[in-house]
């Protein structure tokens, strides 16, 4: 009998193919990381007005975000509790109440019960209708626009599960006013959803090859670096959650968002300098100034891309990584963009992102795609089953990386290494580890490592 070898060896970097195939394991994760973590639903510039709604998922349970008349962000379980059936069909709109299409049951924005037809005929005018609202997700919160939720009533609040994380979406990735545009994209993939999710983590090292064709066409937009300096590109892990292509170093504007800037016009130059202006602002205290980061994974399975402190003129790019199965992924890909920009900028950065980036049109999307699914593939054969993942890429330098007194990254919080590292992943595998070993009890929080002279922690 071939001996099991363990999930996760936090001692070797080795991860069993296991996990991204295995039906028991998968039945489990729904339960111990997606019943328990923090999870990305989407952002309040999608329920902006009372009775606006989205539809999105947590794990495999369908559920339904609505801003109720109290103007309050809520979520629900997207189940009627008669016979099951979803009560809302839709992606997004705006309405008083959802209504079983089934029986015809009907609910208020803040899931009560407000409707049984033949109620007097049917139920004889009896019914416990307190009971029966829809099932009610207990923590909702939002960060920086971002709503979060969690099915643990106990969980550690999103500030401590975000932890060092926090530093970075304030000082960079959301420190300007976002908005969302309406389309939502999905693609399905046939892969696990930890897949992608470790790739946004921080995995940089497989940008050569895998998006060569996108370097040889001129369509990347920076030159690769092998050498690390000062403002060279890093990956940072804070805890499961990571970054990666992190810059630090004073950020002028670009000669290209200047040209660029130009060319549309004086409001678009005015802008530019005001958006500017913000950051030098925002940043003046800091010892080592972020400049941007090129991607990014918020653990469990909300990736993100997109360079807003190296260009102005780029989309933010949001993901979640809905499972499916075990080899099973739909991928919900939306943009975001700065919403105090011109209306010209902002349809140039869709543009441009849908042409180039993680979309069902993008290069990027197509290269990642494939190797997603290729990756996947070989997670199923029991020959190749005996062979695990081998994440221990300079497992004996973590944290103490060569040259890495000459980076001048003091105040930077997290664990910085190199830009080819695997430590992110060590990390992101490391938690989950934890959580699927131990299924009672919230998910631990991530202990913060910031520096006392930052700004983590800045929002209100």
């Amino acid at each position: 009998m071939t001996e099991i070898p363990p999930l996760v060896d936090n001692r070797t970097a080795l991860v069993s193919r296991a996990i991204f195939s295995d039906e028991t394991i998968y039945r489990a994760e729904q339960e111990r990381v997606f019943g328990r973590c923090w999870l990305v639903l989407g952002h309040e510039s999608m329920v902006p007005r009372r009775g606006d709604y989205f539809t999105t998922y947590m794990g495999e349970e369908s559920v339904i975000v609505t801003r109720d008349p109290q103007g309050r962000v809520r979520a629900f379980l997207n189940t009627c509790p008669h016979r099951g059936n979803k009560v809302c069909l839709f992606d997004r709109g705006n309405t008083t109440s959802f209504t079983c299409s089934y029986h015809g049951w009907s609910f208020s924005t803040e899931g009560r019960l407000v409707g049984v037809p033949f109620f007097k005929d049917a139920y004889y005018g009896e019914l416990e209708r307190d009971c029966l609202g829809l099932p009610e997700v207990p923590r909702v919160a939002s960060y920086g626009g971002l709503i979060f939720a969690s099915w643990d009533r106990g969980a550690v609040s999103l500030e401590e599960y975000l932890g060092d994380l926090r530093w970075y979406l304030d000082l960079v990735y959301l420190a300007e006013d976002l908005e969302f545009v309406p389309q939502t994209q999905k693609i399905r993939n046939h892969t696990n959803w930890k897949i992608p999710s470790d790739n946004f983590t921080g995995d940089h090292y497989h940008n050569v090859y895998t998006h060569a064709s996108v370097r040889s066409l001129g369509l990347y937009g920076r030159v690769f670096q092998e050498e690390q300096t000062p403002t060279g590109r890093f990956e940072v892990a804070l805890g499961p959650h990571g970054v990666g292509g992190f810059e630090v170093g004073d950020a002028e504007i670009p000669e290209r968002d200047l040209a660029q800037a130009q060319a549309m016009g004086p409001h678009v130059v005015e802008w530019l300098r005001e958006r500017h202006a913000r950051a030098v602002e925002r940043l003046k205290d800091l010892p080592a100034k972020p400049r941007g980061f090129s991607r990014g994974n918020i653990f469990p399975n909300c990736s993100f891309s997109g360079s807003p402190g190296f260009t102005a003129f780029g989309a933010y790019a949001f993901y979640l990584w809905h499972p499916r199965g075990p080899q099973t992924t739909d991928g919900w890909h939306w943009l975001a963009v700065e919403r105090q920009a011109p209306q010209e900028v902002k349809e140039l950065v869709v543009v441009r992102s849908m042409r180039t980036g993680i979309s069902a049109s993008g290069f990027f999307g197509q290269d990642d795609s494939a190797n997603f699914e290729r990756v996947a593939e070989s997670t199923c054969p029991p020959q190749a089953r005996k062979y695990p993942f081998n994440f221990a890429m300079a497992l004996e330098y973590d944290g103490n990386w060569p040259g890495r007194e000459t980076w001048q990254v003091e105040g930077i919080p997290g664990e910085i290494g190199p830009h080819f590292a695997e430590q992110n992943q060590r990390r992101f595998y490391g938690y989950w580890a934890r959580l699927m070993e131990d299924p009672t009890g919230p998910a631990p929080a991530i202990a913060a490592q910031t520096p006392a002279n930052t700004a983590v922690g800045a929002r209100r």
